[in-house]
């Protein structure tokens, strides 16, 4: 019962992180992962897998910080993620557990990286590593719907950089990911 439990709130997290990418405004996403790292968090920790729940809690408080001072304090955004790598990656190896654990560290660097980004295809291609590192450790602590939903982001991402950069390389380009100044 314990797995099937772990299981459906693992699903539960995938589901909820991909619905929130159908939002139309940057808070509502923000405000969505929200949801999904807390879920991502009981996941983890029922697997028993220290690194990947330690990464999610900091993911966690990450995007609480970011959301705050994305709308509060713009201009400070980069100072903060470069105070969170530091800290992520200490706390992070408190909790290692074995060679895997290195996996949800650097996904978890990439992704806070990503934030002091504009370029769509440069955050695509950190999604892309920090997925197949997510994926690695999912198939490690047996995270069932992680190793599925990661298979899908690798794919999708990859699809999405190669058709982004066919555009660019036509001419066009897509200010999606560009924020109004």
């Amino acid at each position: 019962m314990h797995e099937i439990i772990t299981q459906g709130i693992g699903a539960l997290a995938y589901l909820v992180i991909a619905l929130s990418y159908f939002k139309k405004t940057k808070k509502s996403i923000l405000a969505i992962q929200i949801l999904a790292y807390i879920l991502f968090t009981v996941h983890y920790s029922m697997l028993m897998a220290r690194t990947g729940t330690m990464c999610n809690i900091l993911g966690l408080i990450s995007l609480i910080l970011i959301y705050i001072f994305d709308y509060y304090i713009p201009k400070k955004k980069n100072l903060l993620v470069f105070i969170l790598i530091p800290i992520l990656v200490v706390i992070s190896l408190l909790t290692y557990e074995n060679i895997y654990s290195i996996f949800p560290i650097i996904a978890s660097v990439l992704s806070l990286l990503s934030f002091t980004k504009d370029d769509e295809n440069f955050i695509r291609l950190i999604g892309i590593v920090g997925a197949t590192c997510w994926f690695i450790y999912a198939i490690v602590v047996g995270s069932y719907f992680a190793i599925i939903f990661e298979v899908i982001t690798i794919t999708t991402t990859i699809i999405a950089y190669i058709k982004n950069r066919k555009e660019k390389k036509n001419g066009r380009t897509n200010k999606i990911f560009k924020r109004n100044k």
